[in-house]
């Protein structure tokens, strides 16, 4: 190809995957904004609700099996695969008779989802220049936050109000949404290519394109694990922020469904700007910098934001902390895909998100409950249990980012992959 139809063709990419993550981070917010009205619809308790979270999360973990078959059936193989996976389930929540029935559909969502995820970061980083890569990862990490969005969005728009099954049961037309992704990967899906990065070492019989345990070998190991361990601290903290703040708002400090989703869609947008900046900040200062500015912030918008009791107040510090908390997705995700190299790049990055970094959603979503539930929780709210989880988590993240990881900023992956060949 000219560098011209380069250049067309990576943008066309770039729309395809953010369209697939924007309905990601829909799907990922939906069960999180919909949580009071769902237990109302189903019965069900904040233990309950904890609980809920941490078995559909358990589904991300799964799709470590899945994410890792990137580098066997290939990229654009896996990513069609995945987007239809995570849509038909997301549709077939809309039917849950119980929340068991949610548990289920939500997990089977999140097996597709997290390989999606994984698929799409892998994308970027093999089809962009090195100079751009972060700039793309920026746009297509972003799209999570642009889906939720639209969830409040349709909130404040009173999507909630549509009747189902009966009063009370809006909840599901939420869920209905989720069939829109299908219909739009099966349009934008003609004219994909293989990765040329992975069409390039597949070829190559003395790698190993197929055991799972590749990544753990010593020269890969060193930087898995650090990466690894940052990736669940910082999970676990953001996840269960991202989870339970609607429930806060509404339950905590008194906010309607509908202020929650203009809260939620207006703060989305200026948080939007966290993912663009960080990927700019990390093609220009480093990778590593960035994460420890973004961590840092995170903990003291995220420790406002859950103890502020005014609305209003605690407004601007909400959108800081999606700013910080959310956008630092864009680095980690370059943390984890870069230092690999193609031959491998999938399933260490599969081990770090859906085998490590997920571990700590369901970790921190549970915990979080389990402390805060009003009836049965040692500390008795939820905004003190979230604000307990930041302070032992974040400071961590910041140290292992600080001391182990190595910085990834215009890392050659051409040069990499060669200096692998020539070592087999």
């Amino acid at each position: 190809m000219s560098a011209p139809d380069e250049r067309r063709y990576r943008r066309k990419l770039l729309r395809l995957l953010s369209a697939a993550t924007f309905f990601e981070g829909y799907d990922n917010y939906v069960l999180s904004f919909v949580l009071a009205g769902t237990l109302a619809s189903l019965g069900g308790t904040e233990a309950q609700a904890g609980s809920l979270r941490a078995i559909v999360s358990v589904g991300t973990v799964l799709s470590f099996a899945l994410a890792a078959q990137a580098d066997r059936l290939g990229r654009k193989r896996l990513l069609l695969i995945t987007v239809a996976g995570y849509t038909l389930a997301t549709a077939a929540t809309a039917l849950a008779p119980s929340l068991a029935f949610v548990a289920l559909t939500q997990g089977i969502a999140q097996i597709f989802i997290g390989a999606e995820w994984a698929v799409a970061v892998t994308m970027v980083v093999e089809e962009f220049p090195t100079e751009e890569r972060g700039r793309g990862l920026g746009i297509v990490t972003s799209m999570q936050t642009f889906g939720a969005i639209a969830v409040g969005i349709l909130g404040f728009a009173g999507l909630g109000e549509v009747s189902f099954f009966g009063v009370g049961e809006g909840w599901r037309a939420y869920y209905v949404v989720g069939i829109l992704p299908l219909i739009l990967i099966g349009i934008g899906r003609r004219g994909l290519r293989e990765s040329e990065r992975h069409a390039a070492v597949r070829a190559d019989a003395g790698l190993d394109h197929v055991s799972i345990w590749e990544p753990w070998k010593p020269q890969f190991r060193r930087i898995l694990i650090p990466v690894g361990l940052a990736q669940f601290l910082r999970f676990t903290a953001v996840s269960a922020a991202a989870f339970w703040w609607a429930f806060y708002a509404q339950e905590e400090r008194g906010m309607s469904e509908q202020s929650t989703g203009l809260f939620l869609a207006v703060s989305g947008l200026v948080g939007a700007l966290g993912f663009f900046l960080a990927g700019r900040l990390g093609d220009r200062i480093g990778r590593r910098p960035t994460f420890i500015l973004y961590m840092a912030g995170a903990l003291v918008t995220g420790i406002a934001t859950f103890n502020i009791v005014a609305p209003m107040v605690m407004f601007p510090f909400f959108c800081l902390s999606i700013f910080f908390g959310l956008g630092s997705v864009a680095i980690t995700s370059a943390m984890a895909t870069e230092p690999f190299p193609t031959y491998v790049r999938s399933r260490a990055s599969a081990w770090n998100r859906n085998a490590v970094e997920v571990v700590g959603g369901i970790v921190g979503a549970w915990l979080v409950g389990y402390l805060g539930d009003r009836a049965t929780g040692a500390i008795g709210t939820i905004g003190g249990a979230m604000t307990l989880l930041l302070v032992l988590t974040v400071p961590l993240a910041i140290l292992i980012t600080w001391r182990f990881i190595p910085e990834t900023k215009g890392r050659d992956l051409v040069a990499q992959d060669a200096a692998v060949a020539t070592a087999h």
